[in-house]
């Protein structure tokens, strides 16, 4: 005799969201399992609280949850163990935006791809400008086999954003926007005109628009009035780029462990003081050189250590957080 409390997998499958054939999947793939089974008929009964699960699955189905996962999700919250389901959840989501990202990554390497297309402008000071570069030059590469580290990314997208590295430090100046967070043009700098454009901004009164274009950026004194494809619009100075992608420095901004409280100032001042090539700051261990570029680059700044036993950089931020310098540590005093 059938228990009248039971539902049928239609009536299920309307309660739910599921289609009758999603619901026999999850029943042979062992994730959502009947209450009972007529044995002469074969018809599916389902409880009243299965429909709980069912809408779930519903849901992570519309979001793409593997099967497994699934499994997980619905095996912990009948175990009561939310946290774990949580857990679960949260890391499906990251994949989901790190996905979002990378395909935003890709799409923008085809618009590149296609050629010439778009051009952005950000007007600044010419004294800012100035100061952004002397911020991150120092942690320009120069190894020859790695060409497009030796010059410094120049990005547009709601403001001027400025990056270097070399591999073992990196430098951001200026606003930057995460991952997928509206449209950027950008273009790499090679060192030769990077230090250009320093002569051309020293001593320089006023704002400045820097446009990046496919082919190279331009820098106007004055406002963004005319045509920076004009060579007669203006006093303005034009730079080459340098071909290649250039690191993604939103992963390590956006990805960073967490990081335990300011450095004491003291400690700071002796770690820089000591004559050594590698210093230590409570366990980690940091190039001294790096350590004062990254000081220098970020006036005010707060020296950050990752917590203990993560394996991360030393970062240097900015009240505002518009300069952050990040050093990567060393296996030890032996290296």
């Amino acid at each position: 005799m059938t228990d009248d409390r039971l539902l049928s997998i239609g009536e299920l499958s309307r309660a739910s969201g599921l289609t009758v054939s999603a619901l026999r999947f999850y029943d042979r793939a062992g994730v959502l399992a009947p209450a009972c089974v007529d044995a002469w008929s074969g018809y599916r009964r389902y409880a009243p609280a299965q429909v709980r699960e069912a809408r779930l699955l519903a849901g992570m189905r519309r979001v793409q949850v593997p099967v497994a996962e699934m499994a997980s999700v619905l095996d912990g919250l009948r175990g009561g163990d939310l946290d774990a389901v949580h857990d679960l959840l949260d890391g499906h989501l990251r994949r989901l935006e790190e996905g979002l990202a990378d395909a935003r990554r890709e799409l923008g390497r085809l618009r590149a791809a296609l050629g010439p297309s778009r051009a952005a402008s950000a007007e600044v000071p010419a004294a800012s400008l100035l100061g952004l570069l002397g911020a991150v030059r120092p942690a320009v590469g120069t190894d020859p086999e790695l060409p497009v580290l030796m010059g410094v990314l120049l990005e547009v997208s709601e403001g001027l954003t400025l990056v270097a590295t070399d591999r073992y430090r990196l430098v951001v100046a200026g606003p930057w926007q995460p991952a997928g967070d509206g449209t950027t043009v950008s273009a790499v700098v090679p060192t030769a005109e990077v230090d250009r454009l320093a002569a051309w901004l020293a001593g320089r009164q006023g704002r400045v628009v820097v446009t990046v274009l496919a082919d190279g950026v331009v820098v106007r004194a004055g406002d963004r009035t005319g045509d920076v494809r004009d060579p007669d619009c203006g006093e303005q100075l034009r730079l080459d780029a340098v071909d290649g992608d250039y690191p993604d420095f939103r992963r390590v901004l956006e990805h960073g462990h967490e990081v335990c409280e300011p450095v004491d100032a003291d400690v700071l001042r002796s770690a820089l003081d000591t004559g050594e090539d590698l210093v230590e700051l409570e366990g980690v261990t940091v190039d001294r050189s790096y350590l004062w570029d990254a000081v220098r680059s970020v006036p005010d700044g707060q020296v950050l250590l990752p917590a203990h036993g993560v394996i991360a950089p030393l970062v240097v931020r900015s009240p505002d957080e518009d300069l952050l310098a990040l050093v990567m540590p060393v296996a030890g005093r032996d290296r």
